[in-house]
């Protein structure tokens, strides 16, 4: 009986262990790394042939509670017009949810990682080139 409980045990770690390698992503580069911005441009194909969705969705019970409450309140537009301001950008549709959204996570991420909105532009600049390229 012992023999059995310790060759479970055994067996639940050698789980444990391939759950954990199989799932964690491994910290070597390999060959085929691609740069964010070649995964930016990639998408953008992906997305002209119907093999990625351009919407994201998310769930979040407090930021819909609060944007329900900044339309209610007329500050939805306020807000939409700060995050234009702080991306230096003339916007319109700031009374829309879709469009301050859009805005408020661009700020977030040049907030947290700038370096990320450039390659995201470079990716976007490598794709447009590819689209001229086309006859």
């Amino acid at each position: 009986m012992a023999d059995d409980k310790e060759e479970a045990e055994k067996l639940l770690q050698q789980a444990k262990e391939q759950k954990r390698h199989e799932t964690e992503p491994s910290k070597q580069s390999s060959e085929n790394d691609v740069s964010l911005e070649e995964a930016v441009q990639e998408a953008y194909e992906q997305i002209d042939n119907g093999d990625v969705y351009e919407n994201l969705t998310i769930r979040d019970e407090d930021l819909a509670a609060l944007f329900a409450g900044l339309d209610e309140t007329n500050k939805l537009e306020d807000i939409g017009e700060a995050a234009a301001d702080a991306l230096s950008r003339d916007v319109d549709g700031l009374e829309t949810r879709a469009t301050v959204l859009k805005l408020l996570v661009r700020v977030g991420i040049s907030e947290v990682s700038p370096e990320i909105i450039e390659s995201a532009k470079e990716g976007r600049r490598a794709y447009l080139a590819s689209q001229a390229d086309e006859f």
